[in-house]
């Protein structure tokens, strides 16, 4: 099974019931193939800034040994550009720049630090 871990405040399409959004969840954890979802994840090299995959994909072995980290979920490709592209707008409107990467990663530690988790 491959593994997944989701941003703290992830992303998802409005098409996307939030009351069924830990099912999905599950599923895709469990059972990739059958979700037929896309994930906006963090990217798995250091010059892109965020990847797109099909969730079929992730029955992979690969996927098993190289855990994901899950920004956003959206039910077909075109509403995972959407979300991407709210997360450039999300980003230049907060820091007047593209660095995607940053941005998330700021919101991961404030995310962190509202749930009591930041050690300090």
């Amino acid at each position: 099974m491959p593994q997944l871990v989701f941003y703290p405040r992830l992303y998802v399409s409005e098409g996307i019931n939030r009351e069924k959004l830990e099912k999905l969840k599950k599923g895709l954890s469990a059972r990739p193939h059958k979700a037929e979802l896309y994930l906006l994840t963090l990217p798995g090299n250091s010059s892109d800034q965020l990847d797109i995959y099909a969730s079929k994909y992730l029955r992979w072995k690969y996927y098993d040994r190289h855990p994901l980290y899950v920004i956003g979920i959206a039910e077909d490709y075109d509403k995972a550009v959407d979300l991407v592209m709210r997360i450039v707008w999300e980003t230049w409107t907060a820091r007047g720049d593209a660095r995607l990467k940053e941005y998330l990663m700021a919101g991961m530690e404030s995310a962190d630090v509202e749930c009591g988790n930041k050690n300090t």
